[in-house]
């Protein structure tokens, strides 16, 4: 290990207060152990998830739909080593465009599986990984409906693997600060919470498609899998309004109920982290709503929502938690988000283009950043306050902290090989991916829902039920 390496590494062990037993993995003692990994969706998003252990673990295999970004992960897995001043593995990854085959053909040597595809994937690509007793790390949002997460919580623990989902806010201090500042009363009594980002970034709202030629290196059979086949298509919008790409693949998936969920699918499991940590992992009781236009296939392009939550340890009233998105009416300028916070200035506030205001009786935790990264109290001598009773002790550290923070993957492989629990486990993640997803529900079904919880179902708007699971699976693509 070189010197910047080890210092890293270093300072991220001194910093947490988590506690490991050794374990043992496939019968070795895993005292420095190497894990043997596979990448589902090595292009995009699989890039910085590869990048985040692969100088310490074996990336044994890679998969990507699209040839040439299959290739391009694979000479860009090598110069990482490169880069790093290391020599590169001696083996490099196997190549692969369907996972299927990838774990059927390689499970025996593998001690986990890191999944970053589109949002239609996580499913089944999780299910056939565990299906072989493999670990899994998968990106937010774990699915793209409520049964398909829940699905994913029974398997993991038939499976008894470790879990985790590639929401890095949850591996940071300034998640655990906030909740301590909460909890210790430094903000009074915590009455409300506003939740806001600018997503959508991509096409939504009623979209045209043409059909089109399907991309040499793309396989769009292997791309659908789960969905029933269809041709290829693209958009049909103005090249203002396509700055990604006329296709689906590789970024413009988001805006489909099919494939991906929306703004709230891409960025709720960020920027609502750190409220569904605060409010003790509830789940909201009911859900308002209102938004642009909602069709059978796309969401909006902008949309508001008021999740009611029982009263709870940290709200001892019930509380409302609002979220926006999007941009009304196509103004760029009136982005929908909560009214400028006081003490903020202007061009503070136009760069928060995600963030969460937790407005408590005496003062606000403000973060103008989808992962809580860094919070302020407002007013700033409340903020001076509470550091003076942090250094003084009488606000404590009472959550613990990540051994690798901003850094899923590394959390996850180093519970594998260490022991220990990652932050984002599937015990906490489902339900935080149920919280977000609910927010769809409303939107498809256009009403107020009441939600149970226990029996998995709206109990006011029969029609929005029907969202809860896939209408159908393409055989073939559910490992048996």
């Amino acid at each position: 290990m070189n010197r910047r390496r080890f210092l890293t590494t270093a300072a991220g062990v001194a910093g947490s207060t988590f506690a490991f037993p050794n374990l043992l993995l496939r019968g070795q003692n895993t005292a420095g152990k190497k894990l043997n990994l596979a990448i589902i969706g090595a292009g995009g998003k699989g890039q910085s998830d590869t990048q985040a252990i692969a100088l310490d673990h074996n990336v044994v295999a890679l998969v990507d739909v699209a040839k040439d970004r299959l290739e391009d992960a694979a000479k860009r897995h090598s110069k990482l080593f490169t880069d790093a001043g290391e020599q590169a593995p001696a083996t490099p990854p196997k190549l692969y465009t369907d996972f299927r085959k990838m774990l059927d053909e390689c499970h025996k040597e593998l001690d986990g599986v890191i999944i970053s595809t589109p949002d239609h994937t996580h499913f089944p690509a999780a299910m056939w990984a565990m299906g072989y007793k493999k670990n899994v790390c998968v990106q937010k949002p774990l699915a793209n409906t409520i049964w398909e997460v829940r699905e994913l919580h029974k398997a993991a623990k038939a499976a008894g693997v470790i879990t985790q989902m590639g929401n890095q806010g949850r591996t940071m201090e300034g998640q655990r600060l906030a909740k301590e500042w909460i909890e210790q009363g430094a903000i009074g009594t915590l009455k409300s919470i506003n939740l806001w980002t600018n997503r959508p970034i991509w096409p939504q709202g009623p979209i045209k498609t043409k059909p089109a030629e399907v991309p040499a290196s793309l396989d769009w059979d292997a791309w659908l899998n789960v969905e029933a086949f269809e041709p290829y298509f693209e958009y049909d919008l103005p090249d203002a309004d396509l700055k990604r790409g006329k296709g689906l693949h590789p970024f413009n998936w988001r805006g489909w109920w099919q494939f991906g969920s929306g703004a709230l699918g891409d960025m709720g499991c960020h920027i609502m982290d750190a409220t569904f940590s605060i409010l003790g992992q509830a789940i909201p009781i009911k859900i308002e709503v209102e938004s642009g236009e909602v069709t059978e296939r796309n969401a909006p392009t902008w949309s508001s929502l008021k999740y009611h939550f029982a009263a709870g340890k940290n709200n001892p009233e019930p509380l409302v938690v609002t979220w926006q998105d999007g941009i009304k009416d196509g103004a760029p300028n009136k982005p929908v988000k909560p009214a400028m916070m006081e003490g903020l200035s202007e061009e503070g506030w136009k760069k928060a283009s995600s963030g969460m205001i937790f407005q408590g009786t005496d003062a606000v935790v403000y973060e103008g950043d989808a992962y809580c990264a860094s919070p302020s109290i407002y007013p700033s001598p409340k903020f001076m306050e509470t550091k003076q009773a942090m250094a003084d002790g009488k606000i404590k550290k009472t959550e613990a902290r990540s051994p690798k923070p901003n850094n899923p993957q590394g959390e996850w492989a180093h519970c594998i090989v260490n022991g220990g629990t990652p932050s984002s486990n599937f015990d906490y993640s489902c339900k935080l991916t149920e919280f977000v997803l609910l927010g769809n529900l409303a939107i498809r079904s256009g009403q107020t829902i009441s939600w149970n919880a226990e029996n998995m179902k709206v109990t006011n708007v029969e029609a929005a039920n029907k969202y809860i699971k896939r209408a159908a699976y393409r055989p073939g693509w559910l490992k048996a």
